[in-house]
């Protein structure tokens, strides 16, 4: 069962890759931006044991189809999901995942309330005031390589020279033990580059950052038991921490020591830990 992968036909003729394994409640985790169904599958495999979890390509990524008519904004994001858990007939889900995939289980609980259980939010990506901001601020490279790849015009023939060099030395800017980072994870994202589309999908997400940071103003409606994390050494500052806290109606936020923006890869126990308590 955990090798059978699925696919969710979605609005735009494209569909969303999943895959279902382990037993007990149902449990959706959802990656971070550049990323795929993979990133969560060490945690997964600590919690197969005591929930059904459910594995997924946001839509555009990993090996989920792209289509250079859909603008990928977190309302499209969000409103597949909810098609996905509607369509699945999945009631008392508990979802979670990390930075634009730590936006998604607020956004999803507000449209569909009454099928969620309860949020965890990792290292949630809420906070961009321009094109990759927050990716920018993982180190000077992330920081050249956003600045070009967000030009317009010649963006997208920056965005189309990525490759594994590039990708590696991006993403080191989101771990603080680098060793985290395993060159075999890091050829199955390099795959991704192939796909069709792939540079439109990569500079639209990134172009649509004001439907991520503008999520938190309807973070108040959010009526569900949830649980807000942060690396202590992720992108995110004091700041955004505090906002996102308050937006939510919290009163405190959980933090894992010595760990960046990558939690599900770095912290995998941790992570674990936390949503079994």
């Amino acid at each position: 069962m955990a090798n059978i992968y699925k696919k969710f036909k979605l609005t735009d003729g494209t569909y969303i890759r999943y895959k279902v394994f382990g037993k007990g409640k149902p449990l959706m985790f959802f990656h971070t931006f550049r990323n795929r169904l993979e990133y969560s599958q060490k945690v997964s495999d600590l919690l197969k044991d005591k929930f059904s979890i459910y594995l997924i390509d946001l839509p555009g990524f990993g090996d989920s189809p792209i289509s250079k008519d859909t603008n990928y904004n977190q309302e499209f994001f969000t409103n597949s999901i909810v098609e996905l858990i509607k369509d699945l007939k999945i009631k008392e889900i508990t979802l979670a995942g990390e930075s634009i995939g730590g936006v998604l289980p607020v956004t999803v609980s507000i449209k569909i309330p009454k099928l969620i259980k309860r949020i965890f939010l990792f290292n949630p990506y809420d906070y961009d005031n321009y094109f990759g901001e927050g990716i920018s601020r993982g180190n000077f490279f992330a920081k050249f390589i956003m600045f070009h790849v967000g030009l317009p015009f010649v963006g997208g023939f920056f965005a189309s020279l990525e490759n594994k060099i590039i990708l590696k030395n991006v993403m080191k800017g989101g771990f603080v033990e680098v060793n985290n980072f395993s060159d075999d994870y890091l050829q199955l994202l390099c795959s991704s580059v192939k796909k069709k589309y792939y540079v439109y999908h990569f500079r639209n997400v990134l172009s649509n950052f004001s439907s991520w940071s503008e999520a938190k103003k309807n973070y108040n409606k959010a009526n569900l038991p949830i649980k807000l994390i942060y690396g202590s050494e992720d992108w995110a500052n004091e700041n955004d921490r505090k906002e996102t806290m308050k937006s939510l109606g919290l009163k405190k936020f959980e933090v894992i020591e010595n760990c960046g923006h990558f939690s599900f890869l770095e912290k995998p126990q941790t992570v674990a830990k936390i949503i079994t308590k």
